[in-house]
């Protein structure tokens, strides 16, 4: 039976890689903003998309509420929205400081408060925060950028006790540099070229998500063995 898998920013980049790995035999609905990407991969890759900022949690409201209408169920949520803040902190933007704590903190959040219910009423589900190894480490002169991955964990450790009683898993997943355009969407042209391709991560995603039920993986992490 195929499962319904809902995957923040799966308009390119390692969201449109895990749609693209688990569409074959899953109902994969990717949200992004980004109306015109969002289009284009789900052309490329046949499944259904729903554009969605997660940071306006009327909007996710929404656009769960919109699913759930069409497929009765969400059987894996994949917080995978991201983006990267770099800088001084003293000569660092206010909104972009906020959006980055709202993309990657409480985009999250808004997410998994908005499938929770549905999940409650089917005593299952499972929910995969995409973070970072930012999440454990301080790369320099990315402040604001870590607290939120390192808020990420935090919600994560504290959200797997609330939840696991009730047949819900949540796995915190924490990739190292990948080959991506988060640098450049946020300004930085910086090499790629020696980071996880994203295929490979993705397949970690499919590993978690195939694991027997009665098996969760409270916290995964994946590097590439050159940036080890």
């Amino acid at each position: 039976m195929k499962r319904t898998i809902v995957i923040t920013g799966g308009s390119d980049g390692l969201g449109k890689a895990i749609a693209k790995r688990l569409n074959a035999e899953n109902n994969v609905i990717i949200i992004s903003k980004d109306e015109e990407s969002l289009v284009k991969t789900s052309k490329e890759i046949n499944c259904e998309y729903y554009v969605c900022d997660v940071t306006d949690y009327k909007q996710v409201d929404n656009t769960i509420n919109s699913i759930l209408e069409k497929n009765n169920k969400i059987d894996v949520l994949i917080n995978n929205a991201g983006v990267w803040l770099a800088g001084d902190l003293t000569e660092t933007d206010y909104e972009k400081i906020s959006n980055c704590i709202d993309v990657n903190t409480k985009g999250p959040i808004y997410m998994t408060k908005a499938v929770l219910p549905n999940m409650y009423d089917n005593k299952e589900g499972l929910i995969i925060n995409v973070c970072s190894q930012a999440s454990f480490d301080s790369d320099d002169f990315s402040t604001v950028y870590n607290a939120s991955k390192w808020a990420m964990r935090g919600f994560n450790r504290s959200i797997q006790k609330d939840i696991s009683k009730k047949g819900i898993k949540v796995t915190g997943f924490y990739p190292g540099f990948m080959q991506t355009d988060i640098f450049k969407k946020a300004g930085n042209d910086y090499d790629t070229s020696t980071g996880l391709e994203v295929e490979k991560v993705a397949k970690a995603i499919e590993f978690i998500i195939n694991c027997d039920d009665d098996v969760i993986i409270p916290e995964f992490g994946i590097k590439d063995i050159e940036n080890y």
